[in-house]
């Protein structure tokens, strides 16, 4: 399978934000439920800009560093191995930046070990313009996300407008149609070949708590076929959504996320 490398980046990383890229090309729009696929996608990856974890920025003078800026970026391969069992997923790395820019050290958070090793050989090329503080350049830790998707499972849309509500708390829980109308980046699940060898079909319920930022922090299965919860975690916890805003300010929400696979009938 010929491999496609679509990472696209946002070249600027905020303390307190993590930012996500969108794919180099337009990704093909996905609608609908998890089907049978008669041919493999081709793979793609993408980078999330990472923010760095200053513990203290209280005290920086003028001239200190806001963002850890990345000046060279490596783009990760697609393992083939990935490819060809049709993996996806995400890989979050914590790095260890030098006081010259150089990644120092790279440690995997989590994700799936086929995928992580090309994560981490991306990661270990990259290079950062120096981290000021105190007027002087100084290591810093920072984790970042690494997506793994095909580039045929990708599909970004346009969120409405948030809904306006009276009262602030810290997590709020909407439904699952509310959530589905505020997401903005899609990956859509690969049929598992051994699920469809043994005519494995049905839904996969996921528990899904959604930051602030948009991204998921918590994906827990609460229903479906084992062989296909795999497959469908690795997509979803891909997803991205429109912030949930109350009182014009984004809210943690929790929702249910339900994902079909249904094999096309001969």
């Amino acid at each position: 399978m010929r491999l496609l490398n679509s990472l696209g980046l946002i070249i600027f990383l905020l303390l307190t934000t993590c930012l996500w890229a969108q794919s180099d090309s337009p990704p093909k729009p996905q609608t609908g439920d998890t089907s049978e696929k008669g041919a493999p996608s081709q793979p793609a990856s993408k980078t999330d800009a990472p923010s760095p974890a200053v513990s203290d920025a209280s005290g920086s003078s003028s001239g200190d560093s806001t963002k850890l800026e990345p000046l060279k970026i490596q783009k990760a391969t697609y393992p083939a191995e990935a490819a060809q069992k049709q993996i996806q997923g995400q890989v979050w790395v914590k790095l260890l930046v030098s006081e010259t820019g150089d990644v120092e050290n790279v440690e995997v958070v989590s994700g799936d070990p086929i995928l992580a090793k090309a994560a981490v050989d991306a990661v270990k090329k990259w290079k950062f313009k120096p981290f000021i503080k105190n007027g002087k350049p100084v290591k810093v830790f920072t984790k970042m996300p690494l997506d793994f998707a095909f580039s045929d499972k990708i599909s970004d849309t346009r969120p409405p407008v948030s809904p306006d509500n009276a009262t602030t708390q810290k997590r709020v829980q909407v439904a699952q149609g509310v959530s589905q109308g505020l997401l903005v980046h899609k990956v859509t699940p690969v049929y598992p070949a051994a699920a469809r060898q043994d005519h494995v079909q049905g839904a996969v319920l996921l528990r899904a708590v959604i930051g602030k930022d948009g991204r998921i922090h918590e994906l827990t299965p609460i229903s479906g076929p084992k062989e296909l919860v795999g497959a469908a975690v690795g997509a979803v916890q891909q997803w991205r959504y429109k912030p949930y805003m109350l009182n014009d300010e984004p809210v943690e929400v929790e929702t249910q996320v339900v994902v079909n696979f249904q094999l096309r009938p001969f």
